[in-house]
């Protein structure tokens, strides 16, 4: 007889459980389970599970973020497994919550849009941000005063939130099962990225518990036009520069639909780095993948932001923005020749992605 390989047993020791209760409070007051501001399924699944966690201990909460979504897959999980979500603006009074409990995301991080003043009662993320390469941002020096668990060496939130709950004793419904499944399968790429033992071993308990076909149905909708005409687009602008991609996909309807051409095209034979970038508002959003023996995709990220924005993310996929400051073209042109110095691709004469032949 087989049996589900445990996860680590020094993932989520019980004195990190008992301090996450504490701070919660035992449910004097509600909580703001905070995500990035367009969130993915790793960023909604592991708000569930939390929220189902503090249910647990006697703690009411609400998912919340700052902005919508444009990826048919996490609109469809958000339809699909009736997700309840609500915008920061749209809470009348944060006053009324003990503070937020930053998931996916962090304080420093600033792909979220709390409102600023509102306290900090925990931190659960896995994704390095500017500075100190070696520690979190949301972790300094000293105490920082809320409870902290970053684990960079960890492909998906998704993971830590199901050892939480496993560490409480608490097995997911097939509802939550099927998130956490999500969570995992797309930010590791069905664990060929950035995926560690740990996200393995909860993928592997999650199969047999999720619900596999409506997985199927949120991880494959449907897609209109509009989603093929900007795919197009983004392959006409598409410059390979010996190594590295780079895709301009001009004015976007939302953030997170860049993720899908750097997702693709980093497919591309001989390209070792696929930068995609897009202006949303006032900002220009970034999205880089990487693939062996290329692997520190934050770290060139962070490079081509350099000063005017933040980013994040892990060896093979990050992400980020730049907020625009004048002539966005040169802004622009700038970060891609800092993308390009950091690739180690400088000076490299761009070559179309796609050359169409004659008929």
């Amino acid at each position: 007889m087989t049996t589900d390989p445990p996860l680590p047993e020094a993932l989520v020791a019980s004195g990190r459980l008992d301090a996450l209760r504490s701070a919660l409070g035992g449910g004097t007051a509600p909580v703001v389970m905070a995500v990035h501001d367009y969130p993915d399924p790793d960023a909604i699944a592991s708000a569930m599970a939390f929220q189902t966690l503090a249910r647990s201990w006697g703690v009411d909460s609400v998912i919340a973020h700052g902005g919508g979504s444009g990826r048919p897959e996490n609109m469809a999980m958000v339809k699909l497994l009736r997700i309840e979500t609500i915008l920061f603006s749209d809470i009348p009074d944060l006053g009324g919550f003990r503070g937020a409990f930053f998931l996916d995301t962090q304080p420093a991080a600033q792909n979220q849009s709390l409102p600023g003043g509102t306290p900090v009662v925990a931190v659960i993320d896995h994704h390095r941000l500017g500075g100190d390469p070696a520690r979190p941002a949301a972790d300094p020096p000293g105490e920082p005063g809320y409870y902290a668990d970053i684990r960079l060496d960890i492909g998906s939130t998704s993971t830590l939130a199901f050892a939480y709950l496993a560490a409480a004793g608490i097995v997911p419904d097939a509802r939550l099962a099927t998130a956490l499944f999500l969570g995992i399968k797309t930010d590791t790429a069905d664990l060929m990225r950035d995926a560690a033992k740990a996200d393995v071993e909860a993928y592997g308990r999650l199969v047999s518990l999720a619900d596999l076909p409506l997985a199927a149905a949120i991880a494959s909708p449907s897609y209109d036009r509009e989603h093929f005409r900007f795919i197009h687009d983004a392959m006409e602008n598409a410059k390979i520069y010996s190594r590295a991609l780079v895709a301009d996909c001009g004015d976007i309807a939302a953030p997170d639909l860049i993720s899908y051409v750097s997702d693709d095209f980093i497919r591309g034979e001989n390209v070792y780095y696929a930068l995609a970038h897009g202006r949303f508002r006032n900002r220009v959003y970034l999205s880089l993948r990487a693939k062996p023996p290329r692997e520190d995709a934050a770290g060139v990220l962070l490079a081509a932001i350099g000063d005017a924005g933040r980013g994040g993310g892990h060896a093979l996929s990050a992400g980020g923005f730049m907020d625009l400051r004048g002539d966005w073209r040169a802004q622009t042109r700038e970060m891609k020749n800092r993308f390009l110095a950091a690739a180690g691709c400088a000076g490299a004469a761009p070559e179309p992605m796609l050359v169409l032949r004659q008929v």
